[in-house]
């Protein structure tokens, strides 16, 4: 069997994103709604929540380039298929995010 010593670092540092993925995926979806209900109502958001929205973006962004670069490794055949699956799943995740930013205008 062959042996794929670049899977060690990888599966050390994927467990933080497997952990974190339901959270952003949600704060994600929060995001969208505040988007929406503050067009709607032709208001402006709590400073706070801005904040937080940029720091998940800004998250997110993070992991997503290092999950690209992992992509680019000489790893086991299961461990691409859960980074491919992982990073699209980020990568629909930001699309959403970075349209409800650019209607927040947080990086404005």
């Amino acid at each position: 069997m062959r042996e794929y010593p670049a899977d060690a670092q990888v599966i050390s540092e994927i467990e933080t994103v497997r952990t974190a993925l339901p959270t952003w995926v949600i704060s994600t979806v929060e995001l969208v709604e505040l988007a929406e209900n503050a067009e709607r109502a032709a208001v402006y958001s709590n400073p706070d929540t801005l904040d937080r929205s940029r720091k998940l973006i800004v998250e997110v962004a993070e992991w997503q380039q290092k999950l690209s670069e992992w992509q680019g490794l000489d790893l086991s055949p299961r461990l691409k298929a859960e980074l491919r699956i992982l990073k699209a799943t980020l990568d629909a995740s930001m699309d959403e995010a970075n349209g409800a930013a650019h209607e927040l205008k947080l990086f404005d």
